[in-house]
């Protein structure tokens, strides 16, 4: 296990391969640490002094600052920005005194011990951190995980800066007025598409009487507006209903004849006339009305009472789920629809309804319903004298509402989750909604601010719903006040990490540096590894104190990376590493080609990377992996393009694993989406291919170009079939230019075995005979393949410390420091046995201390 603040002497640690491939000297080792002023410092001054010292500072670049050990502490961002140039050869140029290739190993090894002790023999800060504002993908994945619905407000933000080449630095990331106004506007959006008042939804709250039913079979209607019925007639509405849920009808109607237990006396025994009379007259009684459908099918059977007179009617409902669109109800006030109607008191709710089918219905015709529908102004006679022994059942009206709030389809999922408690409604005034919305803010606002929150806290917050009602608005409308709120919280929008306990204050008051708390530890998580706030298990487990704990934490690393919302590392993480965001600036359609083929879009290319880079992080493959990968992952018109197949039972709609044993191309530098990005709309730039590998593969990033170098096409031509090694060779030839390109183009020119859309080019084009290079050393590659290869072998340790470098800067949101160099150089040293497993870099940055802790005062 590694001692972080008691580094590893540099010269008795197995050092990092050079750019030569060559390692660092035990002797260099020495001779760096006791005679810097004598011996490395010489050579400082021979070579580059002439034109970067205190009066002449070409490029504003002072080396007499480190002169000595004590300067170099002070200046070690300085020293290891030389360091990079006199390995890189870009210094000294070309035509000024130049030292041997042995010279110049021993004076960047000799610095770079310097670099190492002046920073890690202490004890090393962290580093500070400042106040981080959510980036886009940030908050689009927040508002996803806190509601459950992928809403991506923050597409509409303006694009975030980037800053040591990832748009989560702290740094970068400011708060303008315009974005300040975004940000309302998004929670305002969101918090209307979250919780939906109901009031401003369609529904359907209507009473169909009079002319509004339809009467089959001969009627009456009453002066109270009641339709008597002959017991083999049917009345009819129709309705239309806006969207899915369940309806209620109230139905009023009633009888006018008795039933048997109404009557005034029972039959008299012996009296066989009267008894026969009775029974008569109890086989005319209607006992109920039933409701069919469209279809003919029963929908509900409800009783009425006997009325003597016209008025007010019983009242019965029935509740039926409905789809959008007209329905159909028929009423029938006789039992003889149905086969076997039981008595009502032994009936079971509901019997044989939605299985009883009236044939009588079912058998209606168009022609025959619209007969009966009455034009708005026809004229209808009122009856004064009805029959109430023909004419024996009786319909005043049916009201439809609905959808009820607890069924209708059009409400959002998230209605039920948030609005856990709802307040009472009376009349249009609301009730007991301070409890209420306590009871829904609290949850949602702990997920929100990442942390636990006070009572204090949530009552500030439900009071914007009470005081919503109090102006006479919903209970609904107030949640969202309230939703829009927390939203636009500091608390929400920033990851704020300050001192939560007076221990860790007064180490903050010292200067030292501040261990994390439980749940500061739990968003770097997870938003580190999920771009996103952490879930309910990690919120949980922060309360518990138990993120402090390495076991614990290697625990939540697990579960977090298994969860499939750790392919965000992926889409943002190494989307940004690897550059692939810039293919979206481009436009694509430079790079269609005439010929018939697939048409490729940026998401195809940027999958193939994100799925590769996901497949090693989740299996914990080395990260060399990334480099020689005789495999990739492809849908169809990749797979196309590459001219490669598919396994025989997928159909290519999303990424599959193939094999690329025989396809000419390995890892990363044999994807389309890199090779695209390192050309020119029309042809191959070994130069910007070559400048990637060494900014993303090899951690050294070349110097800017000379001021008033021509570009390639601006110089004078070899000939006119110079091929394009040619006349790079005649570009280098500036010196100028050579220092830089020596190494550059000859990475560059490995990658030439495919176009400039990644096409593998056939044997016989000229330009793959170009496809061959040597670095320094005398490492000599041909080809892509054998590129991959070599990097994979001879810089592993320096791919590692690319990784690793890029996941410390993501993860922390800020640009690594000198002194981060012994944290990473400890990380690299724990995974060295294991190959650099990328899943066990990943563990090495949450366990390091810059992740751990922050430096509250600058430092």
């Amino acid at each position: 296990m590694t001692i972080w603040f008691l580094p590893t002497m540099a010269a008795e640690r197995a050092s990092a391969e050079s750019t030569t491939g060559e390692s660092t000297s035990l002797a260099s080792s020495v001779v760096g640490l006791s005679d810097w002023e004598t011996t490395g410092f010489l050579k400082l001054e021979e070579f580059c002094l002439e034109c970067h010292n205190t009066d002449y500072q070409e490029a504003e670049v002072d080396l007499s600052l480190l002169s000595t050990a004590e300067k170099i502490r002070q200046n070690s961002e300085l020293a290891t920005h030389s360091i990079s140039m006199i390995r890189f050869g870009a210094m000294p140029p070309e035509d000024a005194a130049l030292p041997t290739l042995e010279e110049r190993r021993e004076l960047a090894d000799q610095l770079d011990d310097l670099v190492y002790h002046a920073t890690c023999d202490l004890r090393p800060q962290p580093g500070r951190v400042t106040a981080r504002r959510l980036n886009r993908a940030e908050y689009n994945n927040a508002i996803r995980d806190l509601f459950g619905v992928d809403l991506r407000p923050a597409d509409q933000f303006p694009s975030d800066e980037v800053g040591g080449g990832f748009d989560n630095n702290a740094d970068v990331l400011s708060l303008s007025t315009m974005l300040m106004e975004k940000y309302l506007k998004a929670g305002e959006s969101v918090a209307s598409a979250v919780i939906v008042d109901q009031a401003t939804l369609p529904s359907v709250k209507k009473t169909f009487a009079d002319r509004a039913l339809h009467t089959l079979g001969e009627s009456k209607l009453a002066s109270f507006g009641e339709w008597f019925v002959r017991s083999d007639g049917m009345l009819w509405m129709e309705v239309e209903v806006p969207v899915e849920g369940d309806y209620v009808f109230d139905v009023r109607a009633g009888t006018n004849i008795r039933r048997r237990a109404e009557k005034e006396q029972d039959p008299v025994e012996g009296d066989k006339d009267d008894n026969e009379k009775r029974k008569s007259d109890d086989n005319a009684v209607n006992r109920c009305m039933t409701v069919h459908d469209e279809r003919g099918v029963l929908v509900d059977i409800m009783d009425f009472g006997y009325q003597e007179k016209s008025g007010p009617n019983d009242s019965e409902s029935f509740r039926v789920t409905l789809k959008p669109g007209k329905h159909r109800f028929f009423f029938s006030p006789t039992d003889t629809w149905i086969d076997e109607l039981p008595e009502a008191e032994d009936r079971k709710d509901p019997w044989r309804v939605g299985e009883s089918v009236s044939k009588r219905v079912q058998a209606l015709t168009e022609q025959e319903l619209a007969k009966t529908v009455l034009a708005s102004d026809a004229e209808i006679e009122i009856s004064r004298r009805i029959p109430v022994e023909e004419f024996n059942f009786k319909m005043h009206s049916v009201s439809v509402s609905g959808p009820t709030a607890d069924s209708r389809k059009d409400l959002p999922e998230t209605q039920k989750q948030l609005l856990r408690r709802m307040a009472r409604q009376r009349g249009d005034r609301w009730e007991d909604v301070h409890k209420a919305a306590f009871v829904n803010l609290k949850p949602l606002m702990r997920r929100a601010f990442r942390r636990e929150v006070s009572e204090t806290e949530v009552k500030r917050y439900a009071s914007l719903v009470q005081d919503a009602t109090d102006r006479q608005e919903s209970f609904y409308v107030g949640m969202q006040h309230a939703v829009t709120a927390i939203l636009c919280s500091p608390s929400f929008l920033f990851r704020i990490e300050m001192p939560d306990t007076d221990e860790a204050r007064e180490l903050a008051n010292k200067g030292e540096a501040v261990p994390l708390s439980s749940t500061q530890l739990a968003s770097r998580l997870s938003f580190f590894l999920w771009s996103s706030i952490p879930d309910d298990a990690l919120l949980y487990a922060a309360q518990k104190g138990q993120l402090v704990d390495r076991g614990k934490r290697r625990y939540h690393l697990k579960r977090i990376l298994d969860d499939p919302k750790s392919n965000s590392l992926g889409q943002q993480f190494a989307t940004q590493w690897f550059g692939l965001g810039n293919l979206n600036a481009r436009d694509m359609a430079a790079f269609r080609v005439k010929e018939k083929g697939p048409e490729i879009t940026v998401d195809d290319l940027a999958s193939e990377t994100h799925a590769l880079f996901d497949h090693v992080l989740k299996n914990n493959l080395p990260v060399t992996e990334l480099l020689t990968a005789d495999y990739t992952f492809v849908g169809k018109e990749l797979a196309d393009w590459y001219g490669i197949e598919l396994p025989g039972d997928q159909d290519g709609s999303s990424p599959q694993k193939v094999s690329l044993v025989d396809a000419g191309r390995r890892g990363i530098l044999g994807h389309a989406g890199v090779l695209t990005l390192t050309s020119y709309p029309t042809r191959n730039s070994p130069v910007l291919r070559g400048k990637w590998i060494l900014e993303n593969v090899l951690g050294t990033p070349p110097p800017e170009a000379p001021p008033n170098v021509p570009e390639l096409e601006e110089s004078r031509a070899a000939s006119a079939n110079a091929t394009l090694r040619e006349q790079l060779e005649l570009h280098r030839a500036d010196p100028g230019c050579a220092s830089c390109h020596r190494v550059m183009d000859a990475l560059g020119f490995g990658l030439e075995t495919m176009d400039h859309l990644g096409r593998l080019r056939p044997p016989t084009n000229p330009s793959v005979a170009d496809a061959n290079g040597e670095l320094p050393g005398g490492r000599s590659f041909r080809g892509a393949m054998e590129l991959s290869e070599m990097l994979a072998k001879t810089e592993a340790r320096r791919f590692a410390d690319t990784t690793v470098r890029r996941l410390l800067s993501f993860a922390i949101g800020r640009e690594l420091r000198p002194a981060d160099r012994c944290f990473v150089e400890a990380i690299l040293d724990d995974t060295q046995d294991e190959g650099y497993r990328l899943r066990d870099l990943v563990e090495g940055v949450i366990n390091s201390p810059p992740f751990l802790t922050t430096s509250v005062t600058a430092l």
